[in-house]
């Protein structure tokens, strides 16, 4: 089984209604500069182990008015509330390493990189610096002003001008975690061509990087997602069961209720407290007419089993 890097369509799930808007004035450099492919400060490797709430911090943007400390809610992502000079609240969310975007939408640019922005309404504006293509990857903001007033776009570029120059110049970096921490691993590394034997048939398996800490493992008819968060621990709940995948670690199976072959397993990995654990979970789809939802259980507990070997 040959592994390959995959430039075809990012997989990756979006959940924001997009509709994509014109640069407001001002807010791009003009043109649309190419994406970057070797710069290191910009590299999934790199971002892993950035503080982003360090990037968000007090003079992220000299003319916001910080409001409250920055909350993360998952690793490469911080949201935090500022206010702008005319006292009127606005609301930023970034995330490091987003995927599920379209760089081809691209509209100008900022330092250096291309820049989309999209939005729902007069309110909201979302925008991705793209620090790589095949697969679009970049930094995203999502700029809410809450009462309205202002331009959420330019909030955004503003954010990301000042993130972008942090990245290049002097990144505020996270203290080195747990030995066994999932935060600075790359999942499309983790597995070798032993371990995806289980789901997959013989022949080449595409592997492309979705986020931080997901990855896609695409072959035919089979699409494996794999990803690496921190939640509330799982556990096993109506429509799933549990399942041995070693002496020492259990995970929670949940099969698909769809006409596609699906199935989930989900397991903690590293707990940090009572309501905190870095979660894995494998979700399986194998689109076939003659596979079934058994067959696909089968396929990703395998496969679980030598995830779990293999991760630190």
């Amino acid at each position: 089984m040959f592994l390959a890097g995959c430039a075809g369509e990012d997989l990756s799930k979006a959940n924001f209604e997009r509709t994509t808007v014109k640069a407001e004035p001002g807010s791009g450099q003009g043109g649309v500069p190419e994406a970057p492919t070797d710069d290191p400060a910009l590299s999934l490797s790199t971002l892993r182990s950035v503080d982003p709430c360090g990037l968000l911090h007090d003079d992220v943007v000299g003319a916001f008015t910080p409001e409250g400390e920055g909350r993360n809610s998952d690793w490469g992502t911080c949201m935090r509330d500022f206010v702008d000079t005319g006292g009127k609240p606005i609301s930023i969310m970034m995330v490091l390493g987003t995927g599920g975007f379209f760089a081809d939408q691209a509209t100008s640019g900022v330092e250096g990189l291309p820049l989309t922005e999209t939005s729902s309404d007069e309110n909201t504006c979302y925008s991705v610096a793209v620090t790589q293509s095949e697969p679009d990857m970049g930094i995203s903001v999502l700029a809410q002003h809450e009462r309205g007033g202002g331009t959420p776009c330019e909030s955004g570029y503003l954010v990301l001008q000042s993130v972008i120059k942090q990245l290049r110049e002097n990144p505020p970096m996270l203290p080195p975690g747990d030995e066994r921490s999932l935060r600075d691993v790359d999942l499309c590394a983790v597995p070798d061509s032993k371990v995806l034997e289980p789901a997959f048939e013989e022949g080449d398996v595409a592997v492309q990087p979705g986020d931080l800490h997901s990855c896609q493992f695409m072959q035919d008819d089979i699409v494996v997602y794999a990803y690496a968060r921190l939640g509330y621990p799982v556990s096993v709940i109506e429509g799933t069961e549990e399942v041995e995948l070693t002496d020492d670690v259990t995970a929670v199976m949940r099969p698909g209720t769809t006409d596609t072959a699906e199935c989930e397993v989900s397991w903690n990995h590293l707990g940090h407290s009572d309501v905190e654990a870095e979660v894995v979970s494998l979700n399986y789809y194998n689109y076939s007419k003659s596979a079934d939802v058994t067959e696909a259980c089968e396929s990703v507990t395998a496969l679980a089993e030598g995830m779990v070997k293999a991760l630190p």
